[in-house]
């Protein structure tokens, strides 16, 4: 049986109104470690703001400080979405995130955003899979008469 979205998505997700400001979005994202915030608007999935949509349209400073633009952030996240449902195999996430070059995708039913998957979120489950799981197959080494066997 395939594992399914629902296992690794993260259902505690934050979200924010298109109508944010960027820097306010910013500032969510790096006190909550976060790469991705979906957009919500009436309860529905409007869009999703990556990191790199912010970093994209910034610009450091001389001293190196990230100055983000007093945008809204309607204005720069990625409004072509991207999302499944919870039923969706893992695998299938893995191969559109890798398809479209993407590390999020939010799970939705209808259009109420339900979780989110990352890259870091399949990572982890990969990582636990490996550590639970037994191995492919199990074998002995026997001697027999000098012939050596796999049983």
């Amino acid at each position: 049986m395939q594992t399914k979205a629902r296992v690794p998505m993260t259902r505690d997700v934050t979200v924010a109104p298109p109508e944010l400001p960027l820097p306010a979005a910013w500032r969510i994202m790096e006190r909550l470690d976060v790469r991705h915030l979906p957009i919500v608007r009436a309860g529905a999935l409007f869009g999703i703001l990556s990191d790199r949509d912010v970093l994209l349209c910034s610009e450091r400073d001389d001293s190196g400080v990230l100055r983000v633009p007093e945008v809204t952030v309607a204005e720069v996240m990625s409004s072509e979405l991207v999302t499944c449902e919870a039923d969706t195999s893992v695998s299938e996430l893995a191969r559109i995130m890798t398809q479209r070059k993407i590390d999020a995708i939010p799970i939705v039913r209808g259009l109420k955003l339900i979780g989110l998957v990352t890259s870091t979120d399949l990572m982890a489950l990969l990582i636990d899979e490996e550590r639970v799981s037994p191995p492919p197959f199990d074998f002995r080494i026997i001697e027999t008469d000098g012939v050596t066997l796999l049983a």
